[in-house]
């Protein structure tokens, strides 16, 4: 690959990177609209639009621009685009190729994953009081009120990603780890038009039919489909761009519009109070594929490269999985100040300076943490990623059936 098109494809990645970043500073503005009860609403994100209440679709409507799960799918399909850059790199060619795959993916998702379950732990039994503020929604005051004798097993089904119970965006690393372990299969289906045809109805089939509850499968059978969207965009997104880029003016700006409506305001309009529902992630994935095609095949804008813009880009994955905890703490610390009978103006303004607080402690806190734990980890990850893909696929398997 020549130094140019090298450069070119670090510049792509950086503009993901950067909507990934600008992506969880919305996440985090979403959870600070959640503390406050606004003209007594409680839990505003579970409530249908009530165009009678002012004050509610006030919240609403700074919740669609902050439309947290929404991201949060869009994390997925930009977590598939990025996995198949990779995976187009350096394609697992053998069983050793793949193992350092999975071993690189670990060490990027797990020890941020770990550190907060510990953090959150700790906290809960030296920190988070369990009083119920009446300023505060039930999305708040739920938080932290495990009891100390199941402590220790919920930190370490945290700490393996098969809970979230100490820390809610964590549910969403759960998807990422299992999606992570099939994706290679997902990568494969999306290097053919002919696969992938056949592979999008089977996974939009899957989750609409797919037997038992959603949660039965990790939600697995919701979310793959985004992964696989992404994973069609380094191969192919370029057509949606090239077609994109024949539209007239206007159209284009209609369809993006529409587009942006859609990302924002579905769930809200046609299943505010379901976790994942099957047709609001179609329509959310399509509009965060189109979102993720622009990043990609777009035009390469210096605002993508500007200082401020690469530490968010580096930061992107501690200010997700940090943020809540953050939130909790300095909530926390500020609810007993915080007068009980606050009007909605005051609610919904001390939500914002709560929101800001976060996000400066957030950052602070995720910079700290990217230097002394989740860099060195990727770098190790890489490392050992790196030495078993070199490995030869006879002597990687003659290596396993000797330690048999």
């Amino acid at each position: 690959m020549s130094g140019t098109i090298a450069a070119r494809a670090r510049h792509r990645t950086q503009s993901l990177d950067v909507g990934r970043g600008i992506s969880a500073l919305l996440v985090v503005l979403f959870h600070g609209l959640l503390v406050f009860r606004v003209n007594g609403a409680d839990n505003p994100h579970l409530l249908p639009l009530d165009l009678t209440d002012p004050w509610l679709v006030a919240q609403h409507l700074l919740m669609a621009v902050a439309n947290g799960p929404a991201y949060v799918t869009f994390f997925f399909v930009l977590s598939g685009t990025v996995l198949a850059l990779s995976l187009d790199r350096d394609p697992p060619s053998h069983p050793g190729a793949v193992l350092g795959y999975l071993a690189k993916r670990g060490f990027r998702l797990y020890p941020l994953l770990v550190f907060t379950a510990a953090a959150a732990a700790l906290l809960q039994i030296y920190y988070f009081e369990p009083r119920i503020y009446p300023q505060a929604t039930s999305w708040f005051n739920d938080g932290y009120k495990i009891d100390l004798a199941s402590l220790p097993g919920e930190f370490l089904a945290n700490a393996q990603g098969r809970s979230a119970t100490l820390n809610g965006p964590a549910w969403s690393i759960k998807v990422e780890i299992l999606a992570s372990a099939v994706f290679p299969a997902l990568y494969w289906l999306s290097l053919t038009a002919r696969r992938a045809l056949v592979a999008a109805p089977l996974l939009i089939a899957a989750m609409f039919l797919a037997p038992g509850s959603a949660e039965q499968w990790h939600y697995m059978n919701v979310f793959l489909f985004s992964f696989f969207i992404g994973a069609l965009v380094p191969r192919w997104g370029w057509q949606v761009a090239a077609w994109l880029g024949q539209m007239g003016r206007w159209q284009r700006i209609a369809l993006l519009v529409a587009l942006v409506l859609v990302f924002m305001f579905s769930r809200r309009l046609l299943a505010p109070t379901i976790f994942a529902p099957p047709l609001v992630v179609v329509l959310e994935t399509l509009a965060a594929g189109i979102g993720v095609v622009m990043l990609l095949h777009g035009r390469d804008r210096a605002f993508f490269h500007a200082a401020p813009m690469e530490l968010l880009a580096r930061l992107s994955f501690g200010i997700y999985l940090l943020h809540v905890l953050v939130l909790s703490v300095i909530g926390h610390a500020v609810m007993p100040f915080v007068p009980e009978n606050l009007g909605p103006a005051q609610a919904l303004g001390f939500g914002l300076l709560l929101t800001l607080a976060t996000l400066g402690a957030t950052v602070l806190v995720a910079w700290l943490l990217h230097g002394v734990l989740e860099y060195p980890m990727q770098q190790l990850g890489r490392a050992i990623s790196a030495r078993m893909a070199r490995m030869p696929a006879g002597l990687f398997m003659r290596s396993l059936k000797a330690r048999r």
